[in-house]
């Protein structure tokens, strides 16, 4: 599984979990965009970010967070593992 499949799927259940989004709720998908569809309001924006955060031990940086891909689970879950990449790409921490 790759990084941004993994953040992916841990996003989508941090989701469900915190905004009880139903299993069988077809409008949200990864591509959802879960401000403008009322999935996640603006006190959700900041659990999220603290969730991402702290799971993935990274900071997310002022432009991520206000990058036009920071709406959906794919997009954020490209952006999240963008700043894992310089750990992963030579092992080192």
């Amino acid at each position: 599984m790759t990084h941004v499949e993994e953040i992916a799927r841990d996003l989508e259940v941090f989701l469900r979990r915190s905004f009880l989004i139903p299993d069988d709720d077809a409008r949200f998908t990864r591509q959802a965009n879960l401000w403008e569809e009322g999935y996640v309001d603006s006190a959700g924006v900041v659990e999220t970010i603290v969730h991402l955060e702290r799971r993935w031990r990274v900071r997310l940086p002022d432009e991520i967070v206000f990058d036009p891909r920071f709406n959906h689970v794919s997009g954020i879950a490209d952006l999240v593992a963008s700043l894992l990449l310089p750990r992963g790409a030579d092992g080192a921490a």
